[in-house]
């Protein structure tokens, strides 16, 4: 399946899989039954399905939203991890050698961390034992489903989200607007 990916942090994306009843069914929907009412109701019909390659942090954000999430294991064969290191811009620190240090500090924390199950592991230890120390900044691969509502919730109105987060709102914003013109 070829997806269009939009790219988003170090080593995600965001990819439509499908969507239904877009724009002119909802307004041919509207306008026959609704009297060319503008309602929210019809936003249920919407429905999108995508594929997100995101941290577990952006994972358990979207859980918060009645969403079909799916995991997808890694078919790539590769037993590399990937994790978000943010940048010494996307630190945000006061200044350029605190937010320096701190990237450092955590691109090293996060090595860390993704080498002592591989090491759990080597010695014996069961393999979900093994991942209770697994950093929530690894990415995973997940199938996501929801009705066009949840997606506007999820994308336009939440208010305040980390930075990280927010890239992948911008993505899902690109194809909210796609797929349902304004």
């Amino acid at each position: 399946m070829l997806l269009s990916r939009i790219p988003v942090l170090d080593k995600g994306y965001a990819a439509l899989i499908s969507s239904c009843n877009t724009t002119q069914t909802l307004r041919d929907l509207e306008q026959e039954f609704f009297a060319g009412k503008n309602t929210q109701a019809l936003r249920e019909l919407g429905v999108m399905t995508v594929v997100l390659k995101c941290p577990l942090f952006v994972q358990l954000n979207l859980s918060k939203f009645s969403f079909r999430i799916i995991n997808v294991g890694d078919n790539s064969g590769s037993n590399e991890v990937d994790a978000f290191t943010p940048n010494v811009a996307q630190v945000g620190a006061k200044d350029r050698g605190t937010s320096s240090d701190i990237a450092d500090d955590i691109s090293r924390t996060t090595a860390a961390l993704l080498i002592n199950p591989r090491a759990y592991q080597s010695d014996g230890a069961n393999h979900f034992i093994s991942q209770i120390l697994t950093p929530i900044n690894v990415y995973t691969t997940i199938i996501v489903h929801g009705s066009l509502k949840e997606w506007i919730a999820f994308a336009y109105e939440q208010k305040n989200v980390p930075g990280p987060i927010y890239a992948y709102t911008m993505a899902l914003q690109q194809i909210i607007d796609a797929e349902w013109k304004k």
